[in-house]
């Protein structure tokens, strides 16, 4: 499915300071299960927009520690947060290149809203254009739409996956394994996607974002304005470097062959 770059972009014009010549990714594991939002891992998208496909704007008053933890971020229609929706957008200040990468992650329905999962650089980084989705598509329950560039380049194949509903507390674990020569996606442990060809080879941020869309009503669904706020919840990220396993105990790394 062809669409214009959206993920690529979400970074908007406040990012800039956040580029690197050549940047040098971490190599030392790490879990984040946002107790609190450390300003020193993690950059908030703060008071701009992608442009006329999204139609809220980026705001730090969209996220906050959820009651039960983790980090809420929220799509807050209009009335609620002024004359314009507000939505939510995270990075992290670290560089990634190749390994695990796992989020446990749950969002609420809500046509026209995507709540993602992906690492991503670009022109804003002064670097070509890589990236790797998972985009929770929440016009229907459980699917997920999985994709990834390499230099702008998205080579017309991203793909829906439709998988098992959730357990009680409504939580799905995302997980994709990144190495030189493949690229693996996972859900709640289980092998959905595999690609050898066309595999992304520059650094990346982390993100997880949530925003709605009047004009891509084909992919995100027609968008229905919510009365009240829209919740995902992320409760933890994790990166295990290559060649290393199960940095936490319920990491997909743990019950590899």
């Amino acid at each position: 499915m062809a669409r214009t770059v959206i993920l690529g972009v979400a970074i908007g014009l406040g990012a800039t300071a956040l580029w690197a010549k050549n940047p040098i990714p971490t190599s030392t594991p790490f879990v984040e299960h946002f107790a609190r939002l450390d300003p020193n891992l993690w950059y908030i998208s703060d008071g701009w927009s992608n442009g006329p496909q999204q139609n809220c704007t980026w705001s730090k008053s969209a996220l906050a520690i959820g009651k039960n933890g983790g980090l809420d971020l929220k799509y807050i229609p209009p009335g609620k947060a002024g004359d314009k929706a507000l939505c939510a957008e995270v990075q992290t200040k670290k560089w990634f290149r190749y390994g695990t990468f796992e989020a446990r992650m749950k969002s609420a329905p809500g046509s026209g809203l995507n709540a993602a999962f992906f690492s991503f650089t670009g022109a804003i980084h002064k670097q070509p254009h890589d990236e790797i989705d998972f985009e929770r598509l929440t016009r229907a329950p459980n699917l997920v739409w999985l994709n990834r560039y390499v230099s702008g380049n998205d080579f017309g194949d991203g793909q829906y996956y439709h998988f098992a509903p959730a357990s009680d507390d409504g939580y799905h674990n995302y997980a994709f394994i990144w190495a030189p020569d493949s690229l693996k996606w996972y859900v709640d442990g289980v092998l959905v996607r595999k690609e050898t060809a066309h595999v992304p080879t520059h650094p990346m941020k982390i993100y997880f974002s949530h925003w709605g869309s009047d004009t891509l009503k084909n992919w995100m669904g027609p968008f229905k304005q919510p009365t009240a706020p829209v919740v995902m919840n992320v409760t933890r990220f994790a990166y295990t470097p290559l060649g290393q396993r199960c940095v936490f105990p319920e990491s997909v790394t743990c019950n590899l062959p």
